[in-house]
């Protein structure tokens, strides 16, 4: 469960940037371990994720109908964050 939001709504929030950027997911997943995008294709890359978390997580239900919509954006950024390193973990786990 998130730190914030629980597994539902952390999953509405990672379908809503995959139907904005098919693919997201697995982008984000990628540039989780390129701290310098050096090529082209991984600065467009970064600047894709980035243009969809600011895009679409204002948008998210929960978020657009959160009091303090800058704080409950932050939180499910956080959430979705430990999303990502945990389905990285577990991509990890499953090779070894």
């Amino acid at each position: 469960m998130g730190t914030f939001y629980s597994d539902g709504q952390i999953q509405e929030a990672i379908a809503a940037l995959e139907g904005y950027s098919p693919g997201i997911w697995e982008a984000m997943k990628k540039m989780a371990f390129i701290t310098d995008p050096q090529s082209e294709e991984e600065r467009l890359a970064k600047a894709a994720i980035s243009r969809a978390l600011i895009v679409v997580l204002p948008e998210v239900s929960f978020v657009a109908q959160a009091e303090d919509k800058f704080e409950a954006e932050n939180r499910l950024i956080i959430d979705v964050g430990n999303a990502l390193r945990g389905a990285i973990d577990a991509a990890g786990s499953q090779r070894n």
